[in-house]
Parts: structure tokens; sequence; C-alpha cells
């Protein structure tokens, strides 16, 4: 464990320490700022507007540095052979896919709790400047949104660390990952239409039945967005956030296994 909390430390502070955390951070506040503006301009919807866009922007800023960062602090490690090194110090190689994913992980809550905390400040400012007539904010579903698009950006995490645990190059593992995160947004949506939704279509048998693996294989990242509903207020159900968490810890901890597993036996040049 001691191990794990020292590289863990060591790979926090290298992401806190990185050009693109900062120069990310800085896109951030600028579109922040200007949630106030855009929001007036859709006069019915104000409140769903700046909730949508401040949720937005945390998730796309959070994505970015999950998958450059994520891929760079992994990939520097190989390239520069610094890996070695810690290797050498009797630590294992579990131990080291651990405690670079833990510290990766808390550089990601970090992240989106300064992202979230500039989020709430400029939809409570745009909530406090607007009548109750264009909309009303719903804070419960503010922070449970937020709260999942955390364990979203961890569970890309434990991909990035899958892929990169036999990949030699940073750039196919980075490639990887945003294809399963491009299906994995849309293979809930893909999968209802076709059992559902396409009664007058053709669909062909063997189509469906590659859609339904991806539906199991791949993650339903659609479970972790609970956007649309901090937007409009809808009603969540306790035993939806509950799966919805679940889920997310259970393929976050398989795909790390397997990243520890296939990393334990991997060769280095």
């Amino acid at each position: 464990m001691r191990n794990i909390g020292a590289i863990a430390k060591i790979t926090f502070w290298e992401g806190l320490r990185s050009r693109l955390f900062f120069a990310l951070f800085v896109i951030a506040l600028l579109a922040f700022s200007g949630t106030y503006t855009l929001s007036y301009l859709f006069p019915r919807d104000v409140i769903k507007v700046a909730v949508d866009l401040s949720l937005g922007t945390t998730s796309l800023i959070g994505l970015i540095l999950t998958l450059f960062l994520g891929t760079q602090l992994l990939a520097k490690d190989l390239e520069k052979r610094t890996i070695h090194m810690v290797l050498a110090k009797a630590v294992s190689r579990s131990e080291y896919v651990l405690g670079k994913f833990t510290g990766l992980s808390l550089m990601i809550i970090c992240s989106v709790v300064l992202l979230g905390g500039f989020a709430a400040l400029a939809t409570w400012t745009v909530d406090r400047l607007t009548s109750d007539a264009y909309g009303v904010m719903h804070w419960p579903l503010f922070v449970l949104s937020l709260s999942t698009i955390m364990l979203m950006l961890i569970l890309l995490v434990s991909i990035i660390f899958f892929f990169s645990s036999f990949v030699s190059s940073t750039f196919l593992a980075l490639g990887l990952t945003s294809v399963v995160y491009l299906i994995g947004q849309s293979v809930e949506e893909l999968k209802e239409f076709l059992t559902q939704g396409a009664e007058g279509l053709a669909v062909s048998p063997v189509f469906l039945k590659v859609v339904t693996v991806a539906y199991y294989i791949f993650p339903n990242l659609a479970a972790l967005d609970f956007k649309t509903q901090a937007a409009h207020g809808l009603v969540v159900s306790p035993s939806t956030i509950i799966y919805a968490v679940l889920y997310a810890m259970l393929y976050t901890a398989i795909m790390i296994s397997a990243a520890a597993w296939i990393f334990q036996r991997r060769e280095f040049p």
C-alpha cells in the first residue's frame, strides 16, 4: 500500500503541473464566463441552456484532460524508460498500475470538483438574475450529473490503462479509448432504436446481434449521463442512480484488474 500511495502522489502532482491542465482550465473559465450571454439567446429556456452549457463544458474539458493526460503520463514512463527504475525498487507491476490509476483518478476528482465549482457559480449567477418564469434550477440533479461525469472519466482512465498495458503507441491507446467513448455514448440508443423504434425498417439479424454484443462489451456511458435530467428537472429514481454507480465501479474494477494482469506479463525493451 505504501508503494501505491507514493506512486499515486507523484502521478497526481505530475498531472497538476502539466501545461495542458492549466491551458484547459483557462479555456474552461472563458467558456463558463460566456454562459450568461449564451443562455439569453434562448429567452424561454435560460436556466436549461445555462445548465446544459455548464455541464457540457465540464464534461468536455474533463474528457480532453482524461484522454491526453491519461495516455501521456503512462506513456512517458515507458518511452523514457523510467519505469525500469520504478520497478527496480521493489515495486511490483500491479502496484505500479494501481498507483498510477489512483493518482490519475485523484487528479480527475480534483479537476471535476474545480470545474464543477465554476459551473455551479456560472449557473447560480444566471439563476439569480433570471425570474422563475424562465426556468427553475434543480441543484440535487446538477450535483448528481457532476458526480456521474466524474465516475465516467475515472472509468475512461481504467480503459486507457487497459489499452496501454498491451499497445506500445500512445496515439493508438488514445485512438482506441476515443473509439470506445464514442461507442459507449451511442450504443444504448442504437440498440433501443433497432429493437423498439425500427418496426418499419428491415434490420439485418446479424447487425442486430453485433449491436447487442457491443452493448454488453463496451461501457454504457449513456447510463452515466444525467445532463438532460439536470437541465429539465426530470425525476431520477434511486434505483437508476444505484445502478449507474455500481455499473461504473464494476466496469472500472474489471478494466484495471485486466490492465494489471496484462502488465505483469508484458516484456519491456
